[in-house]
């Protein structure tokens, strides 16, 4: 048999794939000094890929990340699978025990995305909160979990692009010292926190789903701020939450599967 025919431009755009995938977020320079390739051929590749809807531009000009669809490469297990396949039974089952709304979340861009939720079948819910709705990072314990275990490098570009973005929570982005101690009191109490914001009658905890020393989600629990303290809450509901997030995570790595978002960023 001959040598084999090679597609070097396949192979270079791969190589630009599994950088991002890497990093998530990164410049044309960046990406350059990662794959050795040169800054005209990054930038030629980086068009083909977003022409191709793989690749974005980030919300600073002069980044670039991955999509959504490059989920869709992954093992063909999709975004709606392992949602469906994993998490929602999961979040099922854990709304059934406790009966306030429940949640499960996933990074993207900007905020955090609904990717399933007990809002409609829970007797207790007054959100009404449907699939797809994207709350913010910096307003929702949901955020607040995802944001405080992710690794450092995503967590600032993540602020970064957040400051420069018009999100109703950018300007808090901007003060760097009210973020970091919400991180650092997120990760020590071990779940995010929201009371009243932007639902002023309710609050709820979150906590992360993690996969391979990363978030992947994160899964809260909605209760009435006039109804429960916030220690009742905790008393009687993070033990089952760390479960329900445990069991997602225990299933992927059973599984082997890709979950939203990636498990390989930053």
């Amino acid at each position: 048999m001959g040598e084999p025919r090679l597609v070097r431009g396949l192979l270079r755009g791969l190589a630009v794939l599994r950088a991002l995938n890497e990093t998530n977020y990164a410049t044309a320079l960046e990406l350059s000094k990662q794959t050795g390739l040169p800054r005209s051929t990054i930038y030629r590749l980086l068009d083909t890929l977003v022409a191709a809807g793989y690749v974005t531009i980030g919300a600073r000009k002069e980044t670039y990340r991955l999509t959504i669809l490059v989920r869709s490469l992954s093992d063909g297990f999709n975004d709606e699978a392992w949602v469906t396949e994993i998490a929602s039974p999961v979040l099922a089952e854990f709304g059934r025990q406790i009966v306030w709304p429940t949640d499960i979340a996933t990074f993207d861009r900007d905020a955090m995305v609904i990717r399933e939720t007990t809002n409609v079948t829970s007797p207790l819910s007054i959100n009404r909160e449907k699939v797809g709705f994207r709350p913010p990072i910096l307003g929702s314990s949901l955020g607040h979990a995802y944001l405080a275990f992710c690794p450092e490098r995503e967590r600032e570009m993540i602020l970064q692009n957040l400051a420069a973005s018009d999100r109703p929570d950018a300007g808090l982005a901007r003060n760097r010292s009210v973020v970091d101690r919400m991180v650092a009191e997120t990760r020590q109490r071990g779940y995010g926190v929201r009371e009243g914001g932007m639902s002023p009658k309710t609050g709820s905890i979150a906590v992360p789903v993690m996969w391979r020393d990363r978030p992947v989600a994160a899964i809260n629990v909605h209760y009435i701020l006039s109804a429960l303290l916030l220690e009742d809450v905790v008393a009687r509901y993070l033990g089952p939450l760390q479960s329900a997030a445990d069991r997602i995570a225990q299933a992927l790595s059973e599984r082997e599967v890709h979950p939203p978002d990636g498990a390989q960023r930053p």
